[in-house]
């Protein structure tokens, strides 16, 4: 399913590209469009199914992490920790990092970067619907 959002994702990133060029041609030629409220929408449905995908990454990894044998290098999380994960879209600030987490027997990593101001916030990417290391991540745990 939440590859079908994805793909969703990419057709509205398309659609806001082919309005804005049927915008631009109509401005050109001096002829009324209603492509300007294409674009609007694609931009709202966009944004929209960001969230729906992040809501359903966050249900899968939650899901996988309680079902899981967790292996853990240098770090100590517990199986609550990990499931505790909050949805943000703030701007993330880390420190160069990362923790890997595998969860058996899937092989699904998650990796963790610690905030660079609390020492106890940690954010969490999943490798497994990651496109570029440079995608947001699913959300923060908090440290006790």
């Amino acid at each position: 399913m939440i590859y079908i959002v994805q793909l969703i994702i990419t057709l509205l990133i398309i659609s806001f590209f082919v309005f804005s060029i049927i915008e631009i041609y109509c401005e050109i030629v001096k002829k009324s469009s209603w492509a300007f409220l294409g674009m609007l929408i694609s931009l709202i449905l966009f944004f929209l199914m960001i969230i729906v995908r992040n809501h359903m990454v966050k249900n899968e990894l939650v899901k996988n992490i309680n079902a899981s044998k967790i292996e853990q290098k240098n770090s100590l999380f517990s199986k609550r920790e990990l499931s505790d994960i909050h949805l943000v879209s703030e701007k993330m600030r880390v420190v160069d990092k990362d923790i890997y987490v595998v969860l058996m027997p899937q092989k699904d990593t998650l990796y963790m970067n610690q905030d660079f101001h609390n020492k106890n916030k940690f954010w969490v990417h999943y490798k497994k619907y990651e496109i570029l290391k440079f995608t947001a991540p699913v959300g923060y745990i908090i440290k006790n």
